[in-house]
């Protein structure tokens, strides 16, 4: 099955050819997924007219100006005209903008990033208040950061919207986008994380609120760093993949199920050190800095 993916701009829009058009709608009825895409581009349709009607228009005299400069009948009687200046406000307010971009982040996350991550922030908060003494800080060393991880793959992931082509022409970067999402994504998932590390806190006196908190948050930095990078330069899966395949050598290590070598090896991303947190850093700021170099408009085709 074949879609129309380089059509469904066009069709909401409403400018393609008839038989094109006709086509697209025919598709739509048997795809719900070309069909949500088409309502993405018509919600963007209506945002794009809405923010361009705030904007001030430009004096009449830049139309004539320019009109004059290209040698148009309408101004040719005068070609001197000096072009005035566009004083309308362009890129101001850099902190409100910032914050405009990251909130905006929130509509372009699908709800099952949303609804998985609480799931299973759930699941391990169970775990860990029914679970002995002492066992929370185990339960949310191993929970949160997978939890992390898998969002950040769902949210931050290659073709994740439909609108990739629009990102890239406006004058906000692709790298600030992507860096919003991100910091969108962690943000939620350390505060909820605190929240329920707060909760659990008189199951592990011992540990206290920092040692608590240590537990999960060593581990999130490097292991959301990799699934980061493999969402954004590869695909959404082998994030989700490798997350999951260092979260079962690290369950299947405490329990003793898996070669002490194997584990040895993936051990410093539970347990990391300054390196390790330095190189995901570096990890995650090469991965910003490629990602508006790839090629992300590949045509997705579905076989049977």
């Amino acid at each position: 099955m074949s879609h129309p993916t380089d059509l469904l701009a066009g069709y909401a829009a409403g400018v393609l050819p008839g038989a094109e058009s006709v086509s697209v709608s025919a598709h739509l009825k048997a795809c719900p997924a070309c069909a949500a895409e088409v309502a993405s581009w018509r919600r963007v349709g209506s945002a794009v007219r809405e923010r361009a009607a705030e904007v001030p228009a430009p004096a009449p005299a830049l139309f004539a100006a320019i009109l004059g400069r290209l040698g148009h009948p309408a101004a040719r009687e005068d070609t001197r005209v000096a072009v005035p200046r566009f004083t309308a406000e362009i890129g101001g307010r850099p902190l409100r903008r910032a914050l405009g971009v990251l909130a905006r982040q929130r509509a372009l996350i699908g709800w099952p990033v949303w609804a998985l991550s609480a799931s299973v922030l759930a699941i391990g908060t169970a775990l860990a208040a029914l679970g002995p003494a002492g066992f929370a800080e185990r339960v949310l060393g191993t929970v949160v950061p997978l939890v992390a991880a898998l969002a950040v793959a769902g949210a931050c992931g290659s073709d994740r919207e439909p609108i990739g082509e629009l990102v890239a022409a406006t004058p906000t970067s692709p790298r600030a986008v992507l860096l919003a999402r991100l910091t969108l994504v962690l943000g939620t998932t350390v505060a909820g994380s605190l929240l329920v590390t707060l909760a659990l806190l008189p199951l592990a006196p011992g540990a206290g609120m920092l040692g608590l908190a240590a537990a999960w948050f060593g581990p999130l930095v490097p292991l959301s760093a990799l699934s980061f990078a493999l969402s954004v330069l590869w695909r959404p899966s082998a994030g989700v993949g490798a997350a999951m395949a260092l979260w079962v050598v690290r369950v299947l290590g405490a329990t003793g199920e898996i070669d002490r070598n194997v584990v040895r090896v993936v051990e410093p991303l539970w347990a990391p050190d300054a390196g390790v947190v330095v190189g995901a850093a570096v990890l995650v700021g090469v991965t910003v800095l490629l990602a508006p170099r790839l090629s992300h408009g590949r045509v997705r085709r579905a076989g049977f």
